[in-house]
């Protein structure tokens, strides 16, 4: 047993790492983030500056890039029918503050991803959401068996994760024409007639 815990530690070392891929940190489309055709918000962004990523050494550990974060952020937005076509109503700039990955060679991986999102009014330079969003996302022995294919999924997912929680946020606080929610609980206290 322990030679086989030493070879599986040594093979997850001796991978090489690879780099995030933009295409698997897009946010999927969720019920709470549907937007109707006459949304203030639909088309309404385009993505500014991003920075914090880190570049990945293909001989130490994967990373999320400052590019492939924004390519992931543009695509997560032009799949909920928020990005604009050329200059948006508004300017999306995101500082990923951390990405906290646990040391190679565990066998499941979690890594947290903090994000400062900033959406500013393109024409008055006015700020007008300042969130900053905290996830987690774990990947298991089964999602990957070499040890630094494991972290980048995690990486990945925690990204995704991070990503759709803003554009949740960013639907909530700022679509005056949200798709609305019914409440069951709110029915069921409805009195019948």
């Amino acid at each position: 047993m322990k030679v086989w815990l030493f070879a599986a530690a040594s093979l997850s070392l001796a991978a090489c790492a690879s780099a995030s891929k933009p295409g698997a940190m897009v946010a999927q489309l969720t019920d709470a983030t549907i937007i109707r055709e006459d949304s203030s918000i639909r088309s309404a962004f385009t993505v500014g500056t991003v920075t914090g990523g880190k570049e990945t050494s293909p001989l130490w550990k994967s990373n999320v890039s400052s590019d492939d974060f924004a390519e992931a952020l543009r695509q997560s937005l032009a799949g909920h029918a928020l990005l604009a076509s050329s200059d948006g109503k508004y300017v999306v700039d995101a500082e990923l503050v951390q990405v906290k990955q646990p040391v190679l060679g565990g066998f499941n991986m979690t890594v947290t991803s903090t994000v400062k999102y900033k959406v500013t009014e393109a024409a008055t330079s006015t700020v007008v959401l300042d969130e900053e969003v905290v996830n987690e996302y774990t990947a298991k022995m089964g999602d990957a068996f070499v040890g630094v294919e494991r972290l980048r999924l995690a990486n990945e997912g925690s990204m995704k994760g991070n990503i759709g929680q803003f554009i949740e946020a960013l639907v909530t606080k700022m679509d005056a024409a949200a798709v609305p929610m019914i409440d069951s609980a709110v029915e069921e206290a409805a009195p019948q007639s």
